[in-house]
C-alpha cells in the first residue's frame, strides 16, 4: 500500500496476527572423519553411497593371500586399516540419509593425529552436522591418540551444542589388554562422562565383504595337495591320451575325447596353458589329432603333480583375473564372500539414529530396534555382564550393548549417554532432544535481534516458542496431559528481566520442558488373588 494517501480510493493493508514459526532443524546429519581413496580438501556433503564414490574412491583394496590347511584351502583375512567406505555402506543400510564426509587424507597419506584435529577445526563452520563418526580412528592412529580425538569431539560438542559423538571401543571383543577388558580401558582411557558422547559394544560381523585387486599378484604358498592325496592324479588322463592317440576313431571322435580330458585337468589354474591346449585342439580341423597330442601335451598334464605343483603354486605370482573360468578362481570368489567384514558399531548407530529420528522422531530412543547388514555381533553379552557395561557407579560411563536375542535377531539395546549418573541428562533420546530444540529456537529467535525490547515484542516471541512446543507435545516428545503440563515459557518484566537486564539489551526466555524418558526397566508385579467365589 502507499505510505500517503493523497489519491482518492480503495487501498489494501495486510496485517499478521499470527507469530512467526520456528522451524525444526535436522537432528541425524553425521559427519564422517577418517581417510578415504580420494580426497578433498573440506567436509563435503553426499547423499548417496554412489555420490561417495564418485567424490572419494572406493574401499581399501588388498592382496589375495591363500594358504593351506587341514581344512582345505583358505583365504588369509587381510589387515584392513580404512574402513570409511564400508562404514558408509551400513551407515546407508541402516537408514542413514545426507551427511557428511571429512577426509583426513588418502590411503597411502602418512597418518597422523593432527589431520584428525584439523578435520575437527574445518566442522566447527559447519552448522548442520549433527552428529560426528570416526570409523576407523582406532586403527590409523592407535589407542591413545584415538581417545585424544574423542576428548576434542567431545568438547567442541559441548561448546556448539548441537551435536553429538557416537564412539566405538577400542576392541570388538572381550579380550584382555593388560589385564583390562575392552570396558575398563575405555572408562580408564581420559575420555569424560560427558552427556555429548554415547558409546557402543561390541563390533560387528557384517554382510560385506573386503575388497581385493583382481590385477594384482596372488600370493600362495607352496602346497603339497588340493582335495587329493595322490601325488599323480592325472595319471589316467595322461594314459588316455595315449590311447586316443593311437586309435584309429575318427579326428571329430579324437577331438570330443581329448576335450573331455582337458575339462577334467582344467581344475589347475594354469588358464593359459589349458586355453592353448584347447585352442590347438578345436583348430585341428585336419591332419593327424597325433600332431596335437604330442609331448608337451602329454608333460602339462604330467607336470601338475608329478613336480610337486598344484592349484595354489600354480597360482602364486599369477593375477586373479587370469584365473577367470578355473575351479581355483570360482573356489577363491567363494572364499572372498565367505569372508565378512567386521566393522566398529559407531557408522550403523549413526544409520540407526538417521532411521528412528524419521519414523519416530527424534525423542525416541535408538533401541530395541534392528541392525541391517550386520550377522552378528562378535560377543554374545549376557545380562549380568550387560549391567556392569550399562551402569558405571564410579564414573558413570555407560556403554551401551548391542545384543542378539532368539527369535529377534541383531538388536541395539542400550540408550545412555556416557554421563549415565546424571538424571538429567543420563539417556540419549533426551540430550539430542534438547539440541533439537534449542537450535530450532536459537535460529527463529534471531529474526528478534535488535527489535524493541518491550511486551509486543515478548508476546511475539512467546507465542512462537509455544506454538513449536505444542507441536512437540502433540508428537508425543513431552509428556504432559496438557500442553500447560509438558512445557512453559516465560519471558518479561519482573518475570524473567529485570529493568537493568532491559537497559543492557537483554531479553531473557526462559523455557522449561518435561521431555519424555525411555521406560529402560519394565517391572511386571504378579502375586496371588484370593479365591472369591
Amino acid at each position: 500500500m502507499s505510505t500517503q494517501l493523497k489519491t482518492p480510493g480503495v487501498y489494501i493493508e495486510e496485517i499478521s496476527k499470527l507469530p512467526p514459526s520456528v522451524a525444526q532443524v535436522e537432528t541425524a546429519i553425521p559427519a564422517f572423519v577418517g581417510y578415504t581413496e580420494k580426497t578433498v580438501g573440506k567436509p563435503t556433503r553426499i547423499s548417496s553411497l554412489l555420490e561417495y564414490e564418485a567424490i572419494f574412491g572406493g574401499a581399501q583394496k588388498h592382496q589375495i593371500k591363500l594358504k593351506d590347511t587341514a581344512n582345505g584351502l583358505e583365504l588369509e583375512k587381510p589387515t584392513a586399516t580404512f574402513l570409511m567406505y564400508h562404514s558408509l555402506q551400513i551407515f546407508f543400510a541402516n537408514g542413514g540419509g545426507p551427511c557428511y564426509i571429512v577426509s583426513t587424507g588418502t590411503y597411502g597419506a602418512t597418518l597422523a593425529i593432527g589431520d584428525f584435529e584439523d578435520a575437527l577445526k574445518s566442522l566447527e563452520k559447519e552448522d548442520e552436522p549433527t552428529l560426528l563418526v570416526f570409523p576407523d580412528v582406532y586403527k590409523t592412529l592407535g589407542e591413545t591418540n584415538a581417545y585424544a580425538i574423542y576428548q576434542l569431539a567431545l568438547a567442541q560438542a559441548n561448546e556448539m551444542g548441537d551435536r553429538f559423538v557416537i564412539m566405538d571401543t577400542l576392541k570388538g571383543d572381550s579380550e584382555k589388554v593388560n589385564n583390562k577388558t575392552t570396558i575398563e580401558l575405555f572408562r580408564a582411557s581420559g575420555v569424560p562422562a560427558d552427556k555429548y558422547g554415547a558409546v557402543y559394544f561390541p563390533h560387528l560381523t557384517t554382510v560385506l565383504n573386503y575388497h581385493f585387486i583382481e590385477s594384482s599378484d596372488v600370493a600362495a604358498e607352496k602346497i603339497s595337495h588340493v582335495g587329493t592325496e595322490d601325488t599323480t592324479p592325472f595319471n589316467d588322463e595322461k594314459a588316455a591320451l595315449l590311447v586316443i592317440k593311437g586309435s584309429s576313431d575318427s579326428l571329430s571322435k579324437k577331438k570330443t575325447a581329448v576335450l573331455k580330458i582337458i575339462a577334467a585337468v582344467n581344475k589347475t589354474i594354469d588358464v593359459k596353458i589349458t586355453a592353448a591346449l584347447i585352442t590347438a585342439v578345436e583348430g585341428a580341423n585336419s591332419g593327424n589329432i597325433g600332431d596335437v597330442i604330442g609331448t608337451d601335451t602329454i608333460g602339462v598334464v604330467g607336470h601338475i603333480h608329478n613336480n610337486n605343483v598344484d592349484a595354489i603354486g600354480e597360482a602364486s605370482g599369477k593375477k586373479l583375473s587370469d584365473l577367470k573360468g578355473t575351479a581355483l578362481y570360482s573356489e577363491i570368489k567363494q572364499l572372498i564372500s565367505a569372508m565378512p567384514v567386521v566393522l566398529p558399531p559407531a557408522a550403523a548407530m549413526a544409520g540407526v539414529y538417521a532411521r528412528v529420528d524419521s519414523n519416530r522422531g527424534v525423542h525416541k530412543a535408538p533401541a530395541n530396534v534392528g541392525l541391517n547388514y550386520v550377522i552378528a555381533p562378535t560377543e554374545k553379552i549376557s545380562d549380568a555382564e550387560q549391567e556392569g557395561m550399562n551402569v558405571d557407579a564410579t564414573g558413570g560411563k555407560s556403554i551401551n550393548a548391542i545384543r542378539t536375542f532368539a527369535g529377534k535377531g541383531t538388536l541395539v539395546w542400550g540408550a545412555r549417554t556416557l554421563d549415565g549418573n546424571s538424571n538429567e541428562w543420563r539417556y540419549v533420546p533426551v540430550r539430542r532432544f534438547f539440541n533439537m530444540v534449542e537450535e530450532s529456537v536459537q535460529k527463529a529467535s534471531s529474526r528478534f535481534v535488535f527489535e524493541p525490547n518491550t511486551a509486543n515484542t515478548w508476546v511475539r516471541i512467546q507465542g512462537m516458542i509455544e506454538n513449536f512446543l505444542t507441536q512437540q507435545w502433540k508428537a508425543g516428545a513431552l509428556a504432559g496431559a496438557k500442553p500447560e503440563e509438558a512445557f512453559y515459557v516465560s519471558v518479561g518484566l519482573g518475570a524473567t528481566m529485570s529493568a537493568l537486564d532491559v537497559q543492557e539489551g537483554r531479553m531473557i526466555i526462559e523455557i522449561g520442558m518435561a521431555a519424555v524418558r525411555p521406560a529402560e526397566f519394565i517391572v511386571l508385579r504378579f502375586s496371588h488373588k484370593l479365591q472369591e467365589a
